[in-house]
């Protein structure tokens, strides 16, 4: 994958069934959400905790996430919570390569956008956020993220790609 924002890649939704024990989830079910490389798609496999705490990995593993499986017909659901996109975010915190390193510069700016962190500047090539907090709370770490080049095509297709992981904060009850 040269560069995993030239395009938009649809990502599918959870099956409802651990990939690696074929068990079917409950709603309200704790489970492990993974994010995975197939060629060119992105793909999403769930698994329960147990089997992750086992070591079930899949091939590809881009990232992965603690959620709770909330099937539906709502098209939020079965989408990151605010709460898990800081989760993977920091998940990402030791890129293994330029996809997770792009997909990391691009969420830290949505998480901006979402004044889940705050922008701190940026200085030789890195981006410096920090997870907003309270009045009253101490404040976050400074994070620094690789700043991506990126032409406003690439960044569009990222915006839509992270549309497809995270409900547009408009539509949320």
């Amino acid at each position: 994958m040269s560069n995993v924002f030239s395009t938009t890649y649809p990502i599918s939704r959870s099956t409802g069934v651990c990939a690696a024990s074929g068990k079917t989830f409950l709603p309200g079910d704790k489970i492990i959400a993974a994010l995975v490389t197939r060629g060119e798609e992105f793909a999403r496999l769930d698994f329960t905790p147990e089997s992750w705490g086992a070591g079930s990995r899949p091939a590809g593993l881009f990232a992965s996430w603690a959620t709770t499986f909330h099937p539906g017909v709502d098209s939020r659901k079965g989408k990151l919570s605010d709460e898990e996109a800081v989760e993977l975010f920091e998940q990402l915190s030791s890129p293994q390569g330029a996809a997770q390193e792009a997909f990391r510069f691009v969420l830290a700016l949505f998480l901006v956008r979402r004044r889940l962190y705050v922008y701190e500047g940026s200085k030789q090539g890195m981006l410096h956020v920090r997870q907003r907090t309270r009045a009253n709370e101490t404040q976050a770490p400074l994070v620094e993220v690789r700043e991506i080049s990126m032409t406003d095509e690439s960044l569009a297709g990222a915006l839509e790609q992270l549309k497809e992981l995270i409900p547009d904060s408009a539509t949320q009850p």
